[in-house]
């Protein structure tokens, strides 16, 4: 899969450090600097490969480096479910391909920034550089799995005096930025998205039966700025819409796209009720361009004039 190479988006996100929910009160508590010390141990050991998705993808980190605010590192993600790709010339218009081996993959890079600081909850802003196989889940997934070793646990003594080892737990949450209300005030309503997915069992040729998952969608296209009013009345109808749609409310999933005045478009997910969409928030994702140098797919070092812009997104969020 290609990607752009004069802009990427940022999501911005809170991470949490704890241990489990269910830790007695002597638990050891976890920082930043426990994963760092577990990203910079599996360096060090060269045991920062993680294989996954039944050894089709790897996932690693061996550039992590500590700022005055920020913990800054390269994610990087190696994918074999991906084709060849093909170019094609604007002149000629011929086209060349390239096949990929059997036992190559796609390799795509993200710039990761963390701020060292935690807010009054304990949590960490975390900024991500969106590409291919990197994103919220698969970036917490991969912090979990850097810490789950023995080398990186904490022990501490029970009530008994008895010895007992804790590891760290990770969570990501999506930064929430301005409410559909709030976007609404100065932005266009794009659309409205349904999408429902179900199973469709078939017989098949052979003994066992062949199992389609079946998308279904539909979209409201409206593409004007709305007042607080119209938009309800528009949330409204969705109770009545959903009786009659594949898969019913319980099953359905409706996105909003919100287009702001800089031209970026904000989708958020929302529940059915009218009332409360409007209170729903967007997770902030923020685009970064006008590159002097083009930004490939991967990367052999630190890019400064990206984590320039990722700086600068830190710096803002909630203003």
């Amino acid at each position: 899969m290609a990607v752009p190479s004069n802009y990427r988006w940022i999501v911005v996100g809170n991470l949490a450090i704890r241990n489990r929910k269910n830790a007695p009160h002597y638990a050891p508590q976890f920082e930043l600097a426990d994963l760092c010390n577990a990203i910079n141990g599996r360096i060090a050991a060269q045991e920062m490969h993680r294989s996954y998705g039944n050894d089709s993808r790897l996932m690693w980190c061996e550039k992590i480096v500590e700022e005055d605010n920020f913990i800054r590192l390269i994610l990087e993600v190696g994918d074999k479910n991906v084709t060849g790709v093909s170019f094609l010339h604007f002149e000629t218009l011929e086209t060349r391909d390239i096949e990929k081996e059997e036992n190559e993959g796609g390799h795509y890079a993200a710039h990761i920034l963390i701020g060292k600081t935690p807010d009054q909850f304990g949590r960490h802003l975390i900024l991500i550089e969106k590409v291919p196989g990197i994103h919220i889940s698969s970036v917490k997934d991969h912090f979990a799995w850097a810490c789950h070793d023995p080398a990186y646990e904490k022990a501490v003594q029970d009530d008994d005096g008895n010895p007992k080892n804790f590891r760290a737990i990770f969570e990501i949450d999506g930064h929430q930025s301005k409410t559909i209300r709030e976007a609404l005030q100065t932005g266009v309503l794009q659309d409205v998205e349904f999408v429902s997915h179900e199973e469709n069992h078939a017989d098949g040729l052979d003994e066992e039966p062949i199992i389609q998952e079946v998308v279904h969608e539909a979209r409201w296209e409206v593409k004007r700025r709305v007042t607080e009013d119209q938009a309800r009345g528009i949330f409204e109808r969705f109770g009545a819409f959903l009786e009659n749609f594949h898969g019913g409310a319980d099953n359905t999933h409706i996105f909003v796209r919100i287009k702001a005045d800089n031209g970026q478009i904000k989708r958020a997910e929302v529940e059915h009720n009218a009332d409360e969409i409007l209170e729903q928030a967007f997770v902030q994702n923020e685009v970064v361009s006008d590159f002097a140098v083009p930004l490939p797919h991967r990367y052999e070092d630190f890019r400064d004039d990206l984590l320039i812009k990722m700086r600068l997104i830190a710096d803002n969020v909630g203003n």
